[in-house]
């Protein structure tokens, strides 16, 4: 089949959407991509045709400001959408995240072609918007309105013909909270690595030299409050008071609305001589840190957004074969849990138990970590990251 993978971003980077793409070619589909092109040098491919709207990035974050209550945003991709269906030929349409869903429905509606639209939900996307501080401090939240998206939802929902989520407990979450759904077919497919991309990705060596001093903390990912990693800082600091010797890395950018604050961290008399904070890396280089720390941190708040799915991070954990110190967000307890990869808190009390015990005990580290890669696995063998093929079958 001919199928049209729509995303509104610069796509280059976007490995969910990219491990997709690969399955989808290795069925036999041709795949073409529309995305943004907000002025950058992109990648080239041999085997996907690639068409880029050119916006500027800062005018596209006006209208995506803009979007709950007016539609620039949706124009722009509807009259975008239908001219790449007819341009392409295209079969089928997977369109990534809620808010893209009835752009994509009206281009469609527009084109000279009747086809399927699939939804791909990357979070539960009213959740995680309320939760975004850009559109939920000072003036903004007047424009953005974010509360609204939990209208919004269903009616987004039913315009999709095929729905793919994160989880089991977010699929059953939407069948249980909106029955409308219930003739809409919901597939699974989890953040889980691309196991040939990063068996390749063992070749390369570190793009910065880094050695821990002594067992050390792993995060990778945005740096921010709903993370969960800023707020876990005092408790590290107050851990390292008491005594205790390791070291943090986080690796990711930080949203600008925390930076002040993860910066007054970063210079603490006594945190500033047991942390790396490197700004960003290229995904290819996880493995090789990987190789060289001891726990991996998934310190999300538990709230709706984060229970929807496991990010990508703790199967980034399980494929290095490191134990993993998690809240008890619904989605990754269950999953740490049933694979007895790692240890769970809720508050700063537990959080300084299950990390000494970590810290105290190599073989017990050394069992939780061969334990996640062993379920790593057998959700592959099982084939659990490729439901959503059944579509285009």
């Amino acid at each position: 089949m001919n199928i049209g993978i729509v995303v509104d971003n610069e796509f280059d980077n976007d490995h969910r959407v990219q491990k997709e793409i690969r399955l989808l070619l290795n069925e036999g589909h041709s795949i073409f991509v529309l995305c943004f092109d907000f002025n950058n040098d992109y990648k080239t491919y041999n085997n996907i045709k690639v068409t880029r709207i050119k916006i500027f990035k800062k005018f596209k974050d006006l209208l995506v400001l803009l979007h709950t209550n007016f539609s620039f945003y949706e124009r722009l991709w509807q009259k975008n959408i239908t001219n790449f269906i007819n341009k392409n030929k295209i079969e089928a349409l997977h369109v990534h995240d809620l808010y893209m869903a009835r752009a994509s429905k009206k281009g469609i509606n527009k084109s000279l072609y009747s086809i399927p639209l699939t939804l791909d939900l990357h979070e539960n996307y009213p959740a995680a918007i309320n939760s975004y501080l850009w559109a939920t401090k000072g003036w903004r939240k007047y424009v953005v309105q974010p509360k609204k998206w939990y209208a919004k939802e269903e009616e987004y929902l039913k315009y999709a013909d095929n729905l793919v989520v994160l989880s089991d407990s977010f699929k059953e979450n939407l069948k249980e909270r909106m029955p409308a759904l219930k003739n809409i077919p919901i597939y699974v497919h989890p953040n889980m690595p691309d196991f040939e991309s990063f068996q390749d990705f063992e070749k390369n060596d570190f793009p910065v030299e880094f050695e821990p001093p002594s067992p050390t903390l792993f995060y990778f990912g945005v740096v921010a409050k709903r993370r969960g990693i800023i707020e876990l800082l005092p408790w590290i600091i107050d851990i390292l008071e008491s005594g205790k010797q390791f070291h943090t890395l986080i690796i990711g950018p930080i949203d600008k609305a925390d930076r002040t604050r993860f910066q007054l961290y970063l210079n603490h008399n006594i945190l500033k001589n047991n942390i790396t904070y490197i700004p960003w890396s290229d995904v290819k280089y996880l493995p090789s840190y990987l190789k060289k720390i001891s726990i991996g941190l998934a310190p999300f708040e538990v709230n709706p957004q984060h229970d929807s799915g496991v990010a990508n991070k703790l199967f980034q954990y399980m494929y290095g074969e490191i134990p993993i110190l998690a809240t008890k967000s619904k989605a990754q307890k269950d999953l740490i849990e049933s694979a007895e990869c790692g240890l769970l808190y809720k508050t700063q009390n537990d959080f300084n138990e299950q990390l000494s015990k970590l810290l105290d005990n190599q073989k017990l580290r050394s069992q939780l970590g061969a334990n996640g890669k062993k379920k790593l696995l057998e959700l592959y063998n099982n084939n659990v990251d490729r439901q959503f093929l059944k579509i285009y079958r």
